[in-house]
């Protein structure tokens, strides 16, 4: 991918902004004071989480019957 924007492709450009608008919405929502402290809260709770990760064939056969 091009590093200067006018020498994008439109889909390339169009990728570009998607991806902008994204940062820019995430840099907003943890300026949030509330929101920051509710993902910091999860992120612990994963980390601090005793549960053994599973691996992507586990992860489909447990979540199989709810593919139909």
């Amino acid at each position: 991918m091009s590093l200067r924007h006018e020498e994008l492709t439109p889909e390339e450009l169009a990728l570009q902004e998607g991806l902008d608008r994204s940062w820019a919405h995430a840099q907003k929502a943890l300026a949030d004071p509330v929101f920051r402290a509710r993902l910091e809260e999860s992120i612990d709770r994963v980390n601090r989480s005793s549960t053994t990760p599973i691996s992507k064939e586990e992860f489909l056969a447990q979540t199989e019957s709810l593919i139909e």
